[in-house]
């Protein structure tokens, strides 16, 4: 069987971290090590992985600590440590079922497998903003699959659940440490096609994750999502004319220069709305019936994800997602800008 180190960056994560710790003890098969990163934490984090380390046996559990700010150095620096032939992660705010390893490990039996991508599945519970979180964060397909190239819409995976052989993470020099907020773990995934390696995408290999809780938190993490994608298309995606649609992606290669255009976004479709409502005023009663369908739209997708949400929730819900959708909006234009590449 393959060996595994697993690595856990930490930061500030003292109201997560039980749940996370209480996890990795009960995971069967257990990793060779379990490699903690702690990354200036201020919190009572260190307390928490220091009773951990002296209430589990035996001496599989190390804790690092890394000065360099940003989540891809602490994962470095557990790639450097790492002693295992695959180098598993996870979150300090994720917690993955037992039988985690054991289905992340499986498709490395081909060779040609270079990492393997588990599901996420968001916490339930909690207050309207977490089970938002759950409903329309870090989303994860259904079924299993295979990825061979990275493109704006598909092929990155995030690193709460996420395994790569480490003589592949040593090739590519790890994770990119100026990505430092978000998006090295996508980086990563464009760097494995880069050397003909597979991603293989298992659902069986499931871990949950606490979302964000507070307003502020869950726009910042959107407008960070959408500030890095500009560099990621910059750096991965072939030339052409990139198009999300609502239900279909289309790429026209032959069309000059590189743009990446998500017509698809709930807030584009408002846009349009309200800018054909100023040359046509009755269109401006389609606005409040689109917020409405927006709502049932929610309601149904949590009811069909077990969500539980009540009416009013959905129609919060909605509000919710229009202001993910213009923080992610943002964030791209202004990483366009920055970053001298087109993605709106």
């Amino acid at each position: 069987m393959l060996t595994v180190s697993l690595v856990v960056p930490i930061l500030n994560a003292a109201r997560t971290l039980p749940a996370t710790l209480e996890a990795l003890r009960r995971l069967r098969p257990a990793p060779l090590e379990m490699l903690l990163v702690d990354n200036g934490s201020r919190d009572e984090s260190l307390e928490l992985l220091a009773a951990f380390a002296a209430g589990s046996s035996g001496d599989g559990i190390r804790l690092l600590r890394e000065p360099h700010p940003g989540a891809a150095a602490a994962r470095n620096a557990g790639i450097r440590a790492a002693r295992g032939e695959i180098v598993a992660f996870t979150d300090a705010d994720c917690a993955p079922d037992a039988a985690w390893l054991d289905h992340l490990l499986a498709p490395f039996a081909d060779p040609a497998v270079g990492a393997v991508a588990g599901r996420v599945v968001g916490v339930p519970a909690g207050s309207l903003l977490e089970r938002f979180g759950a409903l329309y964060t870090l989303r994860t397909p259904d079924a299993p699959a295979r990825y061979t190239r990275w493109t704006p819409w598909s092929g990155g995976f995030p690193t709460a659940n996420l395994a790569v052989r480490r003589s592949l993470l040593e090739a590519v020099g790890g994770f990119d440490e100026s990505l430092s907020r978000t998006g090295e773990d996508y980086d990563l995934c464009a760097a494995l096609y880069a050397r003909q390696a597979a991603i293989a995408y298992t659902p069986a290999a499931r871990v949950t994750h606490l979302h964000r809780a507070t307003l502020r938190g869950l726009v910042r993490q959107a407008y960070g999502y959408g500030r890095v994608h500009p560099v990621l298309f910059r750096r991965h995606a072939s030339r052409g004319l990139w198009i999300e649609l609502p239900g279909r992606a289309v790429h026209w290669s032959g069309v000059p220069g590189r743009c990446w255009i998500d017509l698809a976004a709930p807030e584009k479709k408002l846009l349009a709305i309200l800018a054909a409502g100023i040359g046509y005023t009755p269109l401006l009663w389609l606005a409040p019936c689109y917020g409405a369908w927006i709502a049932v739209t929610v309601h149904r997708h949590a009811r069909r994800v077990g969500v539980p949400l009540s009416g009013r929730e959905s129609l919060e819900a909605a509000s919710l997602l229009l202001i993910k959708s213009t923080a992610l909006t943002a964030g791209r234009w202004w990483g366009s800008i920055r970053h001298g590449a087109c993605c709106l």
